[in-house]
Protein backbone atom coordinates (compact mmCIF):
# COMPACT_ATOMS: atom_id res chain seq x y z
CA UNK A 1 0.00 0.00 0.00
CA UNK A 2 1.19 3.42 -0.55
CA UNK A 3 1.94 6.02 2.18
CA UNK A 4 -0.64 8.12 0.30
CA UNK A 5 -3.37 5.42 1.20
CA UNK A 6 -1.85 4.69 4.71
CA UNK A 7 -2.07 8.80 5.69
CA UNK A 8 -5.31 8.51 4.94
CA UNK A 9 -6.48 4.80 6.39
CA UNK A 10 -5.23 6.58 9.82
CA UNK A 11 -7.02 9.65 9.23
CA UNK A 12 -9.96 8.05 8.53
CA UNK A 13 -9.65 5.12 11.54
CA UNK A 14 -9.28 7.82 14.48
CA UNK A 15 -11.38 7.33 17.20
CA UNK A 16 -12.71 10.75 18.25
CA UNK A 17 -13.54 12.83 15.12
CA UNK A 18 -14.31 15.94 16.02
CA UNK A 19 -13.89 17.96 12.46
CA UNK A 20 -10.28 19.04 10.83
CA UNK A 21 -7.86 20.01 12.40
CA UNK A 22 -4.54 22.97 11.67
CA UNK A 23 -2.44 19.35 11.54
CA UNK A 24 -5.13 17.74 8.92
CA UNK A 25 -5.16 21.10 6.51
CA UNK A 26 -2.72 23.71 5.69
CA UNK A 27 -5.52 26.42 5.42
CA UNK A 28 -6.53 26.26 8.61
CA UNK A 29 -3.42 27.52 9.66
CA UNK A 30 -4.82 30.93 8.13
CA UNK A 31 -8.89 30.40 7.89
CA UNK A 32 -10.62 28.70 10.52
CA UNK A 33 -13.25 27.48 8.61
CA UNK A 34 -11.55 25.64 5.87
CA UNK A 35 -13.32 27.32 3.25
CA UNK A 36 -14.62 23.98 1.81
CA UNK A 37 -11.14 21.89 1.84
CA UNK A 38 -12.93 19.37 4.31
CA UNK A 39 -15.32 18.58 2.46
CA UNK A 40 -12.98 18.47 -0.82
CA UNK A 41 -10.58 16.30 0.70
CA UNK A 42 -13.62 13.71 1.83
CA UNK A 43 -14.71 13.88 -1.51
CA UNK A 44 -11.11 12.74 -3.17
CA UNK A 45 -10.65 9.76 -0.36
CA UNK A 46 -14.00 8.37 -1.30
CA UNK A 47 -13.20 8.53 -5.28
CA UNK A 48 -9.64 7.03 -3.99
CA UNK A 49 -11.95 4.14 -2.77
CA UNK A 50 -13.68 3.85 -4.93
CA UNK A 51 -11.51 3.20 -7.65
CA UNK A 52 -9.58 0.61 -4.92
CA UNK A 53 -12.59 -1.58 -4.23
CA UNK A 54 -11.28 -4.24 -6.87
CA UNK A 55 -7.66 -3.36 -7.21
CA UNK A 56 -5.14 -5.80 -6.89
CA UNK A 57 -2.55 -3.13 -5.99
CA UNK A 58 -4.10 -3.25 -2.21
CA UNK A 59 -4.22 -7.12 -2.09
CA UNK A 60 -6.21 -9.95 -3.09
CA UNK A 61 -9.99 -9.90 -2.97
CA UNK A 62 -10.34 -10.85 -0.03
CA UNK A 63 -13.55 -10.64 1.99
CA UNK A 64 -11.68 -8.84 4.50
CA UNK A 65 -10.23 -6.66 2.07
CA UNK A 66 -13.65 -5.75 1.16
CA UNK A 67 -14.92 -5.01 4.77
CA UNK A 68 -11.90 -3.12 5.06
CA UNK A 69 -13.08 -0.60 2.25
CA UNK A 70 -16.77 -0.73 3.60
CA UNK A 71 -15.71 0.83 6.68
CA UNK A 72 -13.26 3.35 5.52
CA UNK A 73 -15.86 4.52 2.79
CA UNK A 74 -18.53 4.33 5.68
CA UNK A 75 -16.00 6.92 7.65
CA UNK A 76 -15.90 8.92 5.26
CA UNK A 77 -19.45 9.63 4.99
CA UNK A 78 -19.84 9.77 8.83
CA UNK A 79 -16.99 12.69 8.63
CA UNK A 80 -18.65 14.30 5.28
CA UNK A 81 -21.94 14.37 7.62
CA UNK A 82 -20.30 15.56 11.07
CA UNK A 83 -21.82 18.72 12.55
CA UNK A 84 -18.07 20.30 12.65
CA UNK A 85 -17.94 19.64 8.60
CA UNK A 86 -21.48 20.16 6.95
CA UNK A 87 -22.48 24.14 6.96
CA UNK A 88 -25.35 23.79 9.13
CA UNK A 89 -23.70 22.32 12.22
CA UNK A 90 -26.52 19.62 13.18
CA UNK A 91 -28.13 16.11 11.86
CA UNK A 92 -28.54 16.44 8.26
CA UNK A 93 -31.65 14.74 8.54
CA UNK A 94 -33.36 17.61 10.71
CA UNK A 95 -32.11 19.85 7.79
CA UNK A 96 -35.25 20.75 5.86
CA UNK A 97 -33.77 23.86 3.50
CA UNK A 98 -30.79 22.98 1.68
CA UNK A 99 -30.16 26.93 1.48
CA UNK A 100 -27.84 27.07 -1.66
CA UNK A 101 -25.11 25.13 -0.01
CA UNK A 102 -23.99 23.45 -3.93
CA UNK A 103 -20.31 23.40 -2.74
CA UNK A 104 -20.66 21.32 0.28
CA UNK A 105 -23.84 19.32 -1.83
CA UNK A 106 -21.75 18.43 -4.76
CA UNK A 107 -18.79 16.65 -2.42
CA UNK A 108 -21.30 14.96 -0.20
CA UNK A 109 -23.08 13.53 -3.65
CA UNK A 110 -20.16 12.70 -4.68
CA UNK A 111 -19.08 10.79 -1.60
CA UNK A 112 -22.42 8.81 -1.36
CA UNK A 113 -22.41 7.97 -5.03
CA UNK A 114 -18.81 6.48 -3.87
CA UNK A 115 -20.32 4.50 -0.78
CA UNK A 116 -23.40 3.08 -3.26
CA UNK A 117 -20.69 1.84 -5.95
CA UNK A 118 -18.42 -0.07 -3.05
CA UNK A 119 -20.82 -0.59 -0.08
CA UNK A 120 -25.09 -0.41 0.14
CA UNK A 121 -28.22 1.62 -0.45
CA UNK A 122 -27.66 2.65 3.36
CA UNK A 123 -27.37 6.52 2.52
CA UNK A 124 -29.31 6.00 -1.11
CA UNK A 125 -32.67 8.81 0.29
CA UNK A 126 -30.06 10.90 1.42
CA UNK A 127 -28.16 10.66 -2.07
CA UNK A 128 -31.10 10.95 -3.91
CA UNK A 129 -32.58 14.14 -2.01
CA UNK A 130 -29.28 15.87 -2.74
CA UNK A 131 -29.01 14.81 -6.15
CA UNK A 132 -32.99 16.07 -7.17
CA UNK A 133 -31.92 19.83 -5.37
CA UNK A 134 -28.61 19.60 -7.11
CA UNK A 135 -30.63 19.05 -10.38
CA UNK A 136 -33.20 21.97 -9.66
CA UNK A 137 -30.92 24.25 -8.68
CA UNK A 138 -28.92 23.87 -11.78
CA UNK A 139 -31.96 23.83 -13.84
CA UNK A 140 -33.74 26.94 -12.48
CA UNK A 141 -30.52 29.22 -13.10
CA UNK A 142 -29.89 31.33 -16.55
CA UNK A 143 -26.64 30.55 -16.53
CA UNK A 144 -27.32 26.72 -15.66
CA UNK A 145 -24.66 26.95 -12.20
CA UNK A 146 -26.32 26.07 -8.87
CA UNK A 147 -25.42 28.37 -6.28
CA UNK A 148 -22.53 27.08 -3.85
CA UNK A 149 -22.89 29.62 -1.08
CA UNK A 150 -25.71 31.37 0.91
CA UNK A 151 -25.27 35.25 0.14
CA UNK A 152 -22.32 34.60 -2.14
CA UNK A 153 -22.60 35.55 -6.06
CA UNK A 154 -19.62 34.11 -7.56
CA UNK A 155 -20.27 30.76 -9.30
CA UNK A 156 -17.48 28.61 -10.47
CA UNK A 157 -17.74 26.13 -13.70
CA UNK A 158 -15.04 23.35 -12.13
CA UNK A 159 -17.66 23.41 -9.35
CA UNK A 160 -21.09 23.35 -11.96
CA UNK A 161 -19.04 20.52 -13.52
CA UNK A 162 -18.69 18.38 -10.05
CA UNK A 163 -22.20 18.71 -9.57
CA UNK A 164 -23.11 17.01 -12.20
CA UNK A 165 -20.44 14.68 -11.89
CA UNK A 166 -22.19 13.69 -8.42
CA UNK A 167 -25.65 13.62 -10.91
CA UNK A 168 -23.62 11.66 -13.23
CA UNK A 169 -22.65 8.85 -10.36
CA UNK A 170 -26.04 8.74 -9.10
CA UNK A 171 -27.17 8.15 -12.55
CA UNK A 172 -24.81 5.64 -13.57
CA UNK A 173 -25.45 3.44 -9.88
CA UNK A 174 -29.06 3.44 -10.09
CA UNK A 175 -29.64 3.81 -13.96
CA UNK A 176 -31.39 6.90 -14.40
CA UNK A 177 -30.85 10.28 -16.00
CA UNK A 178 -30.63 13.04 -13.38
CA UNK A 179 -27.57 14.35 -14.87
CA UNK A 180 -28.37 14.59 -18.54
CA UNK A 181 -30.74 18.11 -18.65
CA UNK A 182 -28.04 20.05 -16.52
CA UNK A 183 -24.97 18.72 -18.45
CA UNK A 184 -26.48 20.02 -21.83
CA UNK A 185 -28.06 22.92 -20.52
CA UNK A 186 -24.60 23.83 -18.84
CA UNK A 187 -22.21 22.84 -21.98
CA UNK A 188 -24.37 24.86 -24.12
CA UNK A 189 -23.72 27.69 -21.88
CA UNK A 190 -20.67 27.75 -21.61
CA UNK A 191 -19.92 26.98 -25.21
CA UNK A 192 -21.74 30.43 -25.96
CA UNK A 193 -20.88 32.50 -23.01
CA UNK A 194 -18.34 31.20 -21.30
CA UNK A 195 -15.15 30.89 -23.26
CA UNK A 196 -12.18 32.82 -22.65
CA UNK A 197 -11.46 34.66 -26.13
CA UNK A 198 -7.56 34.19 -26.84
CA UNK A 199 -7.59 30.53 -26.23
CA UNK A 200 -10.98 28.68 -25.83
CA UNK A 201 -10.75 27.42 -22.26
CA UNK A 202 -13.58 27.95 -20.24
CA UNK A 203 -13.75 31.27 -17.63
CA UNK A 204 -13.74 30.68 -14.02
CA UNK A 205 -16.08 32.30 -12.60
CA UNK A 206 -19.33 32.91 -14.46
CA UNK A 207 -20.93 35.98 -12.78
CA UNK A 208 -17.80 38.55 -13.13
CA UNK A 209 -17.56 38.89 -9.83
CA UNK A 210 -13.55 38.55 -9.39
CA UNK A 211 -10.67 40.71 -11.53
CA UNK A 212 -9.91 36.67 -12.59
CA UNK A 213 -13.50 35.60 -13.43
CA UNK A 214 -13.24 36.02 -17.44
CA UNK A 215 -9.42 33.90 -17.11
CA UNK A 216 -9.18 30.56 -16.82
CA UNK A 217 -7.39 29.48 -13.97
CA UNK A 218 -5.31 26.33 -13.47
CA UNK A 219 -7.02 25.10 -10.42
CA UNK A 220 -10.40 25.14 -11.83
CA UNK A 221 -9.13 24.22 -14.95
CA UNK A 222 -7.79 20.81 -14.00
CA UNK A 223 -10.55 20.48 -11.51
CA UNK A 224 -12.90 20.89 -13.96
CA UNK A 225 -11.75 18.97 -16.71
CA UNK A 226 -11.49 15.98 -14.71
CA UNK A 227 -15.19 15.69 -13.96
CA UNK A 228 -15.84 16.64 -17.24
CA UNK A 229 -14.19 13.73 -18.73
CA UNK A 230 -16.62 11.82 -16.89
CA UNK A 231 -19.93 13.11 -18.17
CA UNK A 232 -18.76 14.21 -21.55
CA UNK A 233 -15.68 13.02 -22.79
CA UNK A 234 -15.68 15.68 -26.00
CA UNK A 235 -15.76 18.78 -24.30
CA UNK A 236 -13.74 17.51 -21.41
CA UNK A 237 -10.68 16.04 -23.77
CA UNK A 238 -11.25 19.25 -25.79
CA UNK A 239 -10.75 21.91 -22.64
CA UNK A 240 -8.21 19.26 -21.62
CA UNK A 241 -5.66 20.03 -24.49
CA UNK A 242 -6.62 23.86 -24.50
CA UNK A 243 -5.23 23.39 -20.66
CA UNK A 244 -2.11 21.66 -21.99
CA UNK A 245 -1.28 23.96 -24.84
CA UNK A 246 -1.98 27.09 -23.17
CA UNK A 247 -1.02 26.65 -19.38
CA UNK A 248 1.45 23.64 -19.14
CA UNK A 249 4.97 24.32 -17.74
CA UNK A 250 8.25 22.22 -18.54
CA UNK A 251 11.40 22.76 -17.17
CA UNK A 252 14.29 21.14 -16.47
CA UNK A 253 13.77 21.36 -12.35
CA UNK A 254 10.18 22.17 -12.35
CA UNK A 255 7.61 21.31 -14.69
CA UNK A 256 3.39 21.74 -14.10
CA UNK A 257 0.50 23.77 -14.90
CA UNK A 258 0.32 27.80 -14.98
CA UNK A 259 -2.76 29.37 -12.10
CA UNK A 260 -2.86 32.38 -14.55
CA UNK A 261 -2.07 32.53 -18.13
CA UNK A 262 1.32 34.24 -18.81
CA UNK A 263 -0.22 37.70 -19.77
CA UNK A 264 -2.29 37.93 -16.60
CA UNK A 265 -1.14 39.02 -13.36
CA UNK A 266 -2.65 37.27 -10.39
CA UNK A 267 -1.64 36.49 -7.23
CA UNK A 268 -1.91 33.08 -5.48
CA UNK A 269 -5.22 32.50 -3.22
CA UNK A 270 -5.75 29.70 -1.19
CA UNK A 271 -7.40 28.09 -3.48
CA UNK A 272 -4.42 28.35 -5.97
CA UNK A 273 -1.61 27.76 -2.79
CA UNK A 274 1.61 29.10 -3.82
CA UNK A 275 3.09 30.19 -7.56
CA UNK A 276 6.18 29.09 -8.12
CA UNK A 277 8.31 30.38 -11.47
CA UNK A 278 5.01 30.57 -12.75
CA UNK A 279 3.34 26.75 -11.76
CA UNK A 280 0.70 26.85 -9.42
CA UNK A 281 0.82 23.93 -6.67
CA UNK A 282 -3.16 23.47 -6.47
CA UNK A 283 -3.19 23.52 -10.40
CA UNK A 284 -0.53 21.02 -10.96
CA UNK A 285 -1.34 18.31 -8.05
CA UNK A 286 -5.13 18.47 -9.56
CA UNK A 287 -3.69 18.31 -13.14
CA UNK A 288 -2.51 14.80 -12.15
CA UNK A 289 -6.08 13.20 -12.08
CA UNK A 290 -7.33 13.90 -15.73
CA UNK A 291 -3.74 12.88 -16.61
CA UNK A 292 -4.75 9.66 -15.24
CA UNK A 293 -8.11 9.60 -16.82
CA UNK A 294 -6.69 9.96 -20.39
CA UNK A 295 -3.97 7.47 -20.16
CA UNK A 296 -1.39 10.36 -20.03
CA UNK A 297 0.17 9.49 -16.24
CA UNK A 298 3.31 7.71 -17.73
CA UNK A 299 4.07 9.33 -20.74
CA UNK A 300 7.44 11.40 -20.46
CA UNK A 301 6.31 14.88 -20.46
CA UNK A 302 4.01 14.23 -17.81
CA UNK A 303 6.17 11.59 -15.59
CA UNK A 304 7.74 15.06 -15.16
CA UNK A 305 4.69 16.46 -13.64
CA UNK A 306 4.04 13.33 -11.31
CA UNK A 307 7.99 13.78 -10.19
CA UNK A 308 7.33 17.46 -9.67
CA UNK A 309 4.41 16.70 -7.28
CA UNK A 310 6.04 13.47 -5.62
CA UNK A 311 9.41 15.70 -4.79
CA UNK A 312 7.08 18.57 -3.55
CA UNK A 313 5.29 16.83 -1.39
CA UNK A 314 8.48 14.71 0.40
CA UNK A 315 10.05 17.96 0.74
CA UNK A 316 6.98 19.57 2.51
CA UNK A 317 6.96 16.27 4.59
CA UNK A 318 10.28 17.07 5.77
CA UNK A 319 10.32 20.80 6.20
CA UNK A 320 6.82 20.25 8.52
CA UNK A 321 9.67 18.91 10.84
CA UNK A 322 10.91 22.04 11.31
CA UNK A 323 9.91 23.73 14.86
CA UNK A 324 7.65 26.71 14.70
CA UNK A 325 7.96 27.41 10.84
CA UNK A 326 7.46 23.65 9.57
CA UNK A 327 3.17 23.71 9.84
CA UNK A 328 3.38 26.63 7.20
CA UNK A 329 5.52 24.54 4.69
CA UNK A 330 3.04 21.24 4.81
CA UNK A 331 0.89 22.91 1.95
CA UNK A 332 2.08 20.20 -0.12
CA UNK A 333 1.57 17.15 2.38
CA UNK A 334 -1.48 17.83 4.21
CA UNK A 335 -4.42 15.73 4.10
CA UNK A 336 -6.11 17.19 1.27
CA UNK A 337 -2.86 16.89 -0.60
CA UNK A 338 -2.94 12.75 0.13
CA UNK A 339 -6.10 12.06 -0.80
CA UNK A 340 -5.77 14.32 -4.27
CA UNK A 341 -3.06 12.28 -5.12
CA UNK A 342 -4.56 8.69 -3.72
CA UNK A 343 -7.44 9.49 -6.00
CA UNK A 344 -5.35 10.24 -8.91
CA UNK A 345 -2.76 6.81 -8.56
CA UNK A 346 -5.90 4.77 -8.58
CA UNK A 347 -8.02 6.46 -11.09
CA UNK A 348 -8.94 4.42 -13.65
CA UNK A 349 -8.01 5.29 -17.26
CA UNK A 350 -10.88 6.92 -19.01
CA UNK A 351 -13.09 5.62 -16.71
CA UNK A 352 -16.09 7.00 -18.15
Amino acid sequence: MSRYYKRIEKFLRQEAFNGFTKEDLFIKTFIPKAWGQDIAALSNMAEALRNTKNDNNFGSHSRALRSEKMFLIDRVVQFALHPKVNPWKKDISRVNDFNHYGYYLEHLNIILGCYQDVADDKYLELNTRVTKYLREESLTQENAHARLIPHVKMRWAADQAAIIYSLWLYDRNNHTDYHIEPKLRWIEYMENHGKHQETGMYITEVMGVKPYSNQPRGCSHAYMCYYMEHFDSVHGQEQWELFKKHMMVEGYFLSGFREYLPGYKGKWTPDSGPIIFGIGVAATGLALKPMKVWGEYWQDRMCSVQRTVEWGMVLSSLLGLLPFVGRYLTIGDDILSNAIKLCADTTHQKYC
